[in-house]
């Protein structure tokens, strides 16, 4: 099992299981196990979300496992964090063929992943870093991650490469670490959940998790997310005892482009970037609109689209980026936990060439949230599953 959750394919994880542990299985028994057990997790799952929702009000909102000491949360913050990936699935139209003047079908779908994070910190009587830092500053640091959200940002994934006003034509800025101590809050322990399924079920698991981590009962808690409104839907209906941030790193990259596309060339674009970019790092986010307003007055037509999407980004999440409170706060201000966690999702379910069916791909997805999960999930149920062991084995009776 745990060799068809590491590997991008069940036929690669056979002849893994052969070369190096000399066990011949053949792929198809690989998928068998593996679907098995992935089973048998998503319907755990959904027994902690019945559990949870069988707690009263009080007890969901103020009560805590027994397990969590007292003073767990007096250096510790809770976050939960949420996006989503993608994988193709077949539904019941595959094989179909396509009706007179029907478009070409998409199977891609999106997943949706969340993980739950502590963090060692402090509230700090000041903003701990109130200048932007050096490395937002390097224009070969910060384009290529700016360029990657964009691409997310585009239809199917894909975006081109702008014309040379997006590429740095000067050299890169040594950054010294030693001279920028660490400011950010130190991630501690994260447990991660992922389905296929829709957006309120993964809030579900998301809020039934949080709750036997603990979560209710920390002083400071943050739920973070990019700028789709769903999740700020979710925010409100599960989290919302939870401060909501915006990601940082999403809001300058629609700065950024703003900035670019409204200049004559790169110098002039980067400097009117750093002075947004350092605005809105210190949550003067009204400032940068009011300045955006005026570039919009004067602009030329090539740019006024990207200034339309830099304007509704900081318009709907102003009240979100007040990142100098954050910091004070001792909390982390960009999501780059679960953008990571979903790039290793994707490693396995993501592929022009790999097709997955919904019973398929749910149970795949939950055992590779667990094994990315430190607060080791899977141990805990193989004990539960030997304890539970009759010494029969279930067949499925034949047709």
């Amino acid at each position: 099992m745990e060799a068809s959750v590491e590997n991008r394919s069940y036929e690669r994880a056979a002849r893994e299981l052969s070369k190096l542990a000399e066990v011949e299985v053949s792929a198809k028994q690989c998928e068998r196990v593996t679907q098995r057990i992935g089973a048998e997790r998503v319907a755990e799952q959904q027994e902690q979300v019945d559990r949870y929702s069988r707690l009263t009000l009080p007890e969901q909102t103020a009560g805590c496992p027994p397990q969590i000491p007292e003073n767990f949360w007096k250096s510790r913050a809770a976050v939960v964090e949420l996006d989503g990936g993608r994988m193709q699935i077949r539904d019941e139209r595959w094989g179909t063929p396509y009706e007179p003047g029907e478009a070409r079908r998409r199977w891609w779908r999106e997943t949706k992943a969340g993980c739950l994070m502590t963090f060692a910190s402090h509230s700090l009587g000041e903003d701990p870093l109130p200048a932007l830092p050096a490395s937002l500053r390097d224009p070969l640091w910060a384009i290529p991650r700016f360029l990657e959200l964009k691409r997310g940002r585009s239809q199917g994934g894909e975006a081109a490469e702008t014309d040379q006003a997006a590429k740095p034509t000067e050299p890169a800025r040594r950054i010294d670490p030693k001279d920028f101590p660490r400011w950010s809050p130190e991630p501690l322990v994260r447990s991660v959940v992922a389905t296929c399924g829709s957006y309120e079920d993964v809030a579900e698991r998301l809020r039934a998790a949080a709750w036997e981590r603990g979560f209710a009962a920390a002083e400071r808690k943050a739920f973070l997310g990019d700028g789709l409104l769903v999740n700020w839907t979710i925010h409100q209906q599960y989290f919302s005892h939870y401060v909501p941030i915006a990601d940082l790193m999403h809001a300058l990259s629609y700065v950024y482009a703003a900035a670019v596309a409204t200049s004559r060339d790169f110098e002039e674009g980067w400097q009117r970037y750093e002075g947004w970019a350092e605005a809105v790092w210190q949550g003067r986010v009204g400032t940068v609109l009011e300045q955006l307003q005026q570039r919009q007055a004067s602009v030329p037509e090539a740019g006024t689209a990207e200034l339309e999407r830099a304007l509704g980004y900081l318009r709907n999440n102003a009240s979100r980026m007040r990142y100098h409170e954050y910091r004070q706060q001792g909390l982390p201000i960009t999501t780059a936990h679960i953008e990571s966690i979903n790039k290793q999702l994707n490693r396995r379910v993501k592929g022009t060439e790999k097709f997955w069916t919904r019973p398929g791909g749910e149970p795949i997805l939950q055992l590779c949230a667990d094994a990315i999960s430190e607060t080791a999930p899977l141990d805990g149920f193989w004990t539960r599953r030997a304890t539970q062991a009759t010494g029969f084995r279930k067949h499925r009776a034949k047709a």
